[in-house]
């Protein structure tokens, strides 16, 4: 994924623990994209990006197909790991 300037993100969230948590919409704005060029390089349509976006920010469910091919639209990818007593175990998908 190429260098990302979160200064263009209208809104970055830092929860406790000071780990950065960074909505999906907010990853797009500092990466200059909008939701129709996402969109277009998804091949869906700009409402399920929108959707995609409001799910991820709510906490709802979602298909992680949609997410990996929101990601990939970006020029970035997902990935899944579980953390047991600080260990991180990488996920395959």
């Amino acid at each position: 994924m190429p260098d990302v300037d979160f200064s263009l993100a209208k809104r970055v969230v830092r929860p406790r623990k000071g780990k950065e948590h960074l909505p999906l919409r907010a990853v797009r704005e500092a990466l200059g994209k909008t939701q129709i060029e996402v969109a277009q390089a998804a091949d869906m349509p700009q409402g399920d990006v929108s959707r995609l976006e409001s799910r991820v920010a709510l906490g709802e469910d979602l298909r992680l197909s949609s997410l990996i091919r929101y990601a990939r639209a970006l020029g970035g990818e997902v990935e899944f790991a579980i953390v047991v007593d600080g260990r991180r175990y990488l996920l395959e998908i």
